[in-house]
């Protein structure tokens, strides 16, 4: 039963207690009977109107309940019916404001949503506190939070540790690297099975790029190097061309990939090209011209490459990118800067 339904009929309760011919009799059995039928309606009344107040009218719990109990005990009959009343109106006005209660307009902050100095803090964080001179037990602990590092920033700490002299700091970096290397490994070995399949031209050219993207993963994140590492572009490089032979109309994303994969192969004709198709096709400049200022500089064409940094000026980049854009600017110098070592990185 819902609690106004108690709340009415300890009000009619308390009625039909005071209407009782009862009241008219000179008797202390008589006086007392009515006053303890009072006190048991205003005692149901006070407990149900209690659970009808909001919240913020809730406490302090026992002093509310003592007056709404006092009041409807001292009025007989009319003190019910008015505390009723007020219970009434409260919840009305509480139900009126919520419909008119409006969401408040809040101003974002200020972000960088590409600045990678909360990174670049937490490694050199990291890489002090697995340090040989660090106790052992923070030495963990700091192995342990490179679980929450993105694999690009994790990995080459990781591969650091693998001559370590400790051999639990040495098997719990070898077996995270491991972890990564298999699941990306996992997914290539189903694709390529996926691939030997009856597949149409679409669903081939999705098999493919997908393959494309775990190679150029297994590279971005550093889990490959020297002669397996070349080994890997080549597969990638085979995978993107077979691709882009299924489609007329290849998108921005593809073809900038594909002019990663030739950088790194060092073919930076052939690379340039792809990303300027890229660019072309809808690559953002903010992302391509950092690589092509790159190819620039390894071929020593520092005019070009000024002349992508300032072309940089007025795009959003990220922080690394940015202090390398203000260096080559004007705006600091190579004595000023305030982190040397992204010089060697475009």
């Amino acid at each position: 039963m819902k609690v106004i339904y108690w709340a009415w009929m300890a009000v009619l309760a308390d009625l039909a207690v005071f209407a009782n011919p009862m009241l008219m009799e000179n008797s202390t059995r008589a006086f007392i009977a009515v006053w303890a039928g009072h006190a048991a309606a205003c005692t149901v009344l006070a407990n149900a109107t209690y659970l009808l107040l909001p919240l913020r009218y809730k406490n302090p719990r026992a002093l509310v309940w003592l007056l709404m109990f006092d009041f409807a005990f001292i009025a007989p009959v009319i003190g019910p019916l008015g505390m009723l009343f007020i219970a009434h109106t409260t919840l009305y006005r509480e139900s009126r404001s919520a419909l008119r209660a409006a969401p408040a307009t809040v101003e974002l902050p200020e972000y960088n949503v590409q600045s990678k100095e909360n990174t670049r803090s937490s490694q050199g964080a990291i890489r002090v506190r697995l340090s040989s001179n660090v106790p052992q037990g923070v030495r963990m602990q700091a192995l342990l939070t490179l679980q929450s590092v993105p694999n690009r920033v994790s990995n080459p700490i990781l591969e650091d540790l693998l001559g370590d002299a400790t051999d639990d700091v040495r098997l719990i970096a070898f077996g995270m690297l491991d972890t990564e290397e298999k699941k990306i490994s996992v997914h290539i070995h189903r694709e390529r099975k996926n691939l030997e399949g009856k597949l149409t031209p679409s669903q081939r050219y999705s098999c493919l790029r997908y393959l494309v993207e775990l190679h150029w993963e297994l590279i971005y994140a550093s889990l490959v190097h020297g002669e397996l590492r070349e080994h890997i572009l080549g597969e990638a490089r085979q995978y993107i061309e077979a691709a882009l032979v299924l489609t007329d109309k290849p998108d921005a994303g593809i073809v900038f990939l594909k002019g990663r994969i030739l950088l790194a192969q060092g073919e930076l004709a052939a690379a340039e090209k792809a990303i300027v198709n890229a660019v072309m096709l809808g690559q953002p400049e903010a992302s391509a011209l950092p690589y092509l200022a790159e190819m620039a500089f390894k071929r020593r064409e520092f005019g070009a490459v000024r002349n992508f940094m300032l072309r940089l000026q007025g795009l959003q980049v990220a922080a690394r990118t940015q202090a390398i854009v203000d260096l080559w600017g004007g705006r600091h110098s190579v004595a000023n800067s305030h982190d040397r070592r992204i010089l060697a990185h475009i």
